[in-house]
């Protein structure tokens, strides 16, 4: 494995491992704390990885990980050793342009990660050990956003103040071991030593030993024994020269002759047995002034009990010594029958009191508990002491040196008397403050978080707790939650997958999966939610959490936009209004949720079919002139409860017979005009909300157009058929001019220059037909291009004068040939013959009784009075009149030209033509009935 980079392996690497080392965290199992931090990290920063390492000399070490599989790598792959360097978050956008990471294996080969963001985990000494770090496969231009930052450095904040906690509870644990261990062993040393007796005869050579002795060293009743075969065979190689040598030291008879050793015995195959304490006194007698040793008498005592208590006090002692200096739990020994309190170094090191200032009286240390914990606090306490408890632990607040309060866990153990009198109290008084406030921090980013956040007993499915975000996503209250099971906010509809969920949960299966899944709210509403799901192993309780998102207006924008897929296509084939009707009333009503929605057209009186359908499919229209009034505007109609809205009071009456309380409505304009409606109304007030008014939009927008579609292709239909009749009628038209001009002709140039003219005549009439939108032409625009190649631009030459009038297809042309027929007589023989000849046109609309039969040529024409029974009706009156040109006589024969004029327009519009022959000019007069020029064919 690769080691740090050099900047960072010379900058204090023995001193950061040495307090990594002190943690006692490395290669430790999964825990619940550490793995939240990472989820909120992930969840905060929007990553699919989150992780929390810790650097040593040649790896990183992964506590908790989320979304990344090794639970530990080399140091060539780690991204978090450019992190350690700083104390603020280090953000790489793009670890794959950044010279640092771009060769770096989890950059260049797979999962190729993209962009990180770390935290450094710091101690208390200012020491980095480790990274609380998010990572993604794609880059981030932007990084972080500061809240995200912000949001980042506090978790590895609250990680680093859990890291601490989970420290101090461990060097408790170790605590509560070596005083157990010393309690075992301070028994031991007060039980009771077994004593055997030894006798070695020096002038015989023999040793004897009774049975106590015997059993010491292993041996057994009849085995017999010597010094050198037995009693230094059994010693300990390690203090058997000692021991010998202290035994002829005590066989000198010039000596004081005692013997006093401590030795370890062994069994035959070299097995220690015991620590054996001898005591012997050398026997001597003495001859002629000399001294001879006789014997060594003594006794053995087992002693390794007293040995091993000895060794562990003193161990105790100094572990007792070493803890009390080193732990932040204050350590108080209360003597009850004195009211004496002894406390350790920590109540100065923690809580800044100084041993001079501290009186040792339980008084003193109440006095010093927060005044409204201070009532609580005695009466607790009083009631162990007093009562025949055995331990007591309460949380309170106890005032430091400074005067601030710290929160404290102060728990202590009785010591009782035989006959349970209270002797004295032992206990140890642990500083929450920190761990407090990082509870509070980690709570504070839970509930603050956007996202619904629930804990689950998974073997039950009862919430633990809930945050304000779920509680707005199912609009319950945090009671209506809390203490009850999830389940009920599933729909039955969904129920077997939600129970196959909970049976795999309540299995002890450890889930990590993200899913999609319905909720129905409090208020009965069906929402969709996107649900992250984790359980975990809480000792030996398993724990769920669930972090749920609202997706539910994500969901509806993908039905919609399915939904109008799905119109486009049903439109796309659709062959009338009505099938459109259909297709859009069943798409708006699955998607919103409605029976009644649909299109209408506006009908000729005004009126709307909302809502109403007769038997035959057809629509039943009525009256909505509030409605409409806003619907002519071009405005969309979105309200929530009809019968609240005093601008639309007229159409109550309406909207009430359809059953319609709530109303989006979406006009089609048409030229500014209001064509038709899509509209959806539902039995209850509904507040619309912008995605359903946005869709009413989107599917009135493809209506129209689909109504555009089918009107123009039966505009074109009716063109094509249009077309066709005007052509033959344009055909049989130049025939019979052909058949009448060429009849007993005998000059062929002049009658060829007559049919040219008569047919381009015939083409101007066509021009200005087919240059309007409609299906005719206006009556000046007819007689203007009929005399246009007659304007020679003279002032006054031509004039044209009366009101606007439209005439139908067939009335414009047989006009157009009339005219011409007239103008070009005028230019032979008339006013246009000679400069200032005027020609006038006017024409006029009047009331007059009509009659069908119009006159015989050459007979009068009839009075306007007559056939008084007869009804009035309009009548177009037109009159040509020529003045400044040759006097006129009376033609001796009519050609076809002539006859084209008199019978040629009035015989197309069933009217009356009348030619006067003036010697001032000549005069042509024609009346028709209205309904004649606006006749179609």
């Amino acid at each position: 494995m690769s080691r740090l980079p050099d900047d960072l392996a010379t900058s204090g690497e023995a001193e950061r491992l040495a307090v990594l080392a002190r943690y006692g965290i490395l290669d430790t199992p999964p825990e619940d704390a550490f793995d939240d931090a990472v989820a909120l990290a992930a969840q905060l920063c929007a990553a699919p990885i989150a992780l929390i390492g810790l650097l040593t000399s040649d790896r990183q070490w992964f506590k908790a990980r989320l979304g990344f599989a090794p639970a530990e790598i080399g140091l060539d792959r780690s991204l978090c050793v450019h992190t350690l360097a700083g104390r603020d978050v280090l953000t790489l956008a793009d670890l794959a342009a950044d010279p640092r990471t771009r060769t770096n294996p989890l950059v260049a080969d797979e999962p190729r990660m993209r962009f990180y963001a770390g935290a450094p985990l710091v101690t208390p000494e200012d020491v980095a050990i480790g990274t609380l770090c998010v990572l993604d496969t794609v880059p981030r231009p932007e990084g972080l956003s500061a809240a995200q930052a912000a949001g980042l450095k506090a978790l590895a904040r609250t990680a680093m103040t859990q890291l601490e906690l989970r420290r101090g509870i461990a060097d408790r644990k170790t605590e509560a071991a070596i005083l157990a261990d010393s309690e075992l062993r301070l028994r031991l040393a007060v039980e009771a030593a077994g004593v055997g007796i030894f006798d070695y005869d020096l002038v015989a050579g023999t040793l004897a030993w009774d049975g106590r002795t015997r059993a010491l060293f292993g041996v057994g009743p009849d085995e017999a024994v010597s010094y050198a075969g037995t009693f230094l065979a059994r010693l300990h190689p390690e203090d058997r020269a000692r021991t010998d040598a202290a035994v002829r030291a005590a066989l000198d008879p010039d000596g004081p002759g005692l013997f006093d050793a401590t030795y370890r015995t062994i069994t035959r195959a070299g097995t220690a047995i015991t620590w054996v304490a001898a005591r012997g006194t050398l026997v001597v007698e003495q001859h002629g002034g000399v001294r001879r040793a006789r014997r060594l008498v003594g006794t053995v005592r087992d002693v390794t009990a007293e040995r091993a208590a000895q060794a562990a006090i003193a161990a105790t002692e100094e572990r007792y010594r070493l803890v009390t200096r080193a732990t932040n739990d204050a350590i108080w020994d209360w003597d009850l029958v004195a009211d004496h309190v002894l406390w350790n170094e920590a109540l100065q090191a923690a809580y800044g009191w100084a041993p001079e200032t501290v009186e040792p009286t339980g008084r003193w240390w109440l006095d010093h508990v927060h005044p409204e914990d201070r009532a609580r606090v005695e009466a607790d306490i009083r009631r162990v002491i007093d009562g025949d408890g055995q331990d007591w632990r309460h949380e309170y607040r106890f005032r430091r040196a400074d005067g601030a309060y710290a929160d404290v866990l102060d728990r202590g153990s009785m010591a009782r008397g035989p006959n349970g009198t209270p002797l004295r109290m032992i206990g140890a008084m642990l500083d929450l403050t920190e761990r407090n406030r990082a509870a509070a921090q980690l709570r504070a980013v839970v509930e603050s978080a956007n996202i619904g956040i629930v804990q689950i007993d998974p073997r039950t499915m009862v919430a633990l707790e809930a945050n304000p975000k779920l509680c707005a996503i199912w609009g319950a209250e945090e009671s209506d939650i809390v203490g009850h099971s999830i389940a009920k906010w599933t729909p039955e509809a969904d129920a077997a997958e939600r129970d196959d969920l909970h049976r795999r949960l309540a299995a002890g299966e450890i889930v990590r999966e993200t899913l999609e899944k319905r909720y129905r709210r409090k208020d009965g509403r069906l929402i969709w939610g996107r649900v992250n799901l984790v359980s975990q192993l809480r000792g030996e309780a398993i724990r769920a959490t669930a972090m749920i998102e609202d997706i539910t207006a994500e969901k509806a924008a993908e039905a919609r936009q399915t939904a109008l897929i799905e119109l486009g296509d049903g439109l796309r084939d659709a062959a009338g209004p009505a099938e459109i009707r259909g297709i859009a009333a069943r798409i708006l009503g699955r998607i919103l949720g409605l029976s009644q929605a649909g299109y209408t057209a506006v009908d000729a009186a005004g009126g709307l079919a909302i809502g109403r359908e007769m038997p035959g499919g057809r629509a039943d229209p009525a009256p909505y002139p509030a409605t409409l009034a806003r619907l002519r505007g071009g405005t969309i109609l979105a309200v929530a409860d009809l019968a609240a809205d005093p601008g639309l009071a007229p159409d109550a009456g309406g909207y009430a017979a359809v059953g319609a309380r709530a109303l989006i409505g979406v006009p089609l304009m048409r030229r500014g005009d209001l064509v038709g409606l899509v509209y959806a109304h539902a039995a209850e007030p509904r507040a619309w909300d912008a995605g359903e008014i946005d869709f009413v939009r989107e599917v009135a927008g493809r209506v129209s157009v689909s109504l555009a579609r089918i009107q123009a292709e039966e505009q074109q239909r009716f063109l094509n058929r249009e077309l066709s009749h005007r052509l033959k009628n344009t055909l049989t038209m130049a025939q019979a001019i052909a058949s009448q001009t060429l009849r007993n002709a005998t000059d062929i140039a002049a009658v060829k220059e007559a049919l040219v003219a008569r047919l381009v005549a015939l083409g101007k009439a066509h021009d200005i037909l087919l240059s309007g939108e409609g299906e005719g032409a206006a009556l000046e625009a007819v007689i203007a291009g009929a005399l246009a190649i007659h304007d020679d631009g003279e002032p006054g030459r031509i004039h044209l004068s009366g009101p606007a009038l439209e005439v139908g297809p067939k009335a414009a042309l047989s006009l157009a040939l009339m005219i011409h027929e007239l103008a070009t007589n005028a230019a032979k023989y008339g006013a246009f013959s000679v400069p200032g000849g005027r020609v006038g046109i006017a024409w006029t609309v009047s009331q007059l009784r009509w009659r069908d039969d119009a006159p015989d040529e050459g007979q009068e024409e009839p009075d306007e009075e007559q056939d008084e029974g007869q009804e009035a009706e309009p009548v177009v009156t037109l009159t040509w009149a020529e003045s400044g040109g040759p006097p006129v006589t009376v033609p001796t024969r009519k050609g076809f030209g002539s006859r084209l004029i008199e019978r040629g327009f009035s015989g197309a519009v069933g009217g009356q033509t009348r030619m006067t022959y003036a010697r001032e000019g000549v005069t042509c007069r024609i009346r028709a009935p209205l309904k004649g020029l606006l006749e179609k064919e």
